[in-house]
């Protein structure tokens, strides 16, 4: 088999099973939403569902979903999103390391370990509620994850290179007016839209990493 066939290979039997999990997702998510929101005990079966899927590793290689060259940061990118953009599924890719300051999401999130580690600190206070302390630490790495409702705070901390799955309950260009902890000015300000998001669905024009 050809390098070519396999890279298609791969891209069908990925497609395969990131749209079986994201039918399940989905239901949980539609379960949640008819009866208040989704609650914890829902975002920890949308974990145990992420964490199925991160098992074909083999399917989100490195050379498919490439990091930034030579620089902290991270691409984004989209493998599912729901046609009304309220439910969306990601593969973060690190290559030098990367961190986020203390930060909200406005809808819940979940975050799946396949290679490297991220570790979450999460704190004691909701998104304009003064200034956060570190509640806890969670290190997110291969066959382990991290679920957050809209309201919870944390931060993250990459040092060298990883690649995890982020699904959250609404794509991340909706995500508009969450906020984040500017330690530098002791204050609580709104996510400028930076998010670079690469697209990576089946059948959807492919853009380029930067």
């Amino acid at each position: 088999m050809s390098a070519s066939e396999s890279a298609e290979t791969r891209a069908s039997e990925r497609a395969a099973v990131v749209a079986d999990a994201m039918d399940d997702i989905a239901k949980i998510d539609a379960h949640g939403r008819e009866h208040g929101g989704v609650d914890r005990a829902g975002i920890a079966r949308i974990k145990e569902r992420l964490l199925e899927l991160a098992r074909h590793e083999h399917l989100f290689p490195n050379e498919d979903f490439p990091p930034p060259a030579g620089e902290r940061g991270s691409h984004s990118y989209r493998l599912a999103q729901s046609d009304d953009g309220t439910l969306a599924l990601y593969v973060q890719s690190v290559g030098e390391g990367t961190s986020a300051p203390p930060h909200e999401h406005l809808t819940w999130a979940v975050i799946v370990g396949m290679r490297g580690q991220e570790l979450n600190r999460f704190y004691d206070c909701c998104a304009g509620e003064g200034e956060p302390h570190v509640e806890r630490e969670a290190l997110v790495e291969r066959g382990t994850g991290v679920a957050m409702l809209g309201h919870d705070v944390h931060s993250i901390h990459i040092e060298g290179a990883s690649t995890n799955f982020h699904c959250y309950g609404l794509a991340m260009e909706n995500m508009t007016g969450r906020r984040y902890w500017n330690a530098e000015e002791g204050q609580w300000r709104v996510f400028a839209d930076s998010s670079s998001i690469i697209e990576a669905r089946p059948g959807y024009p492919a853009t380029a990493a930067a």
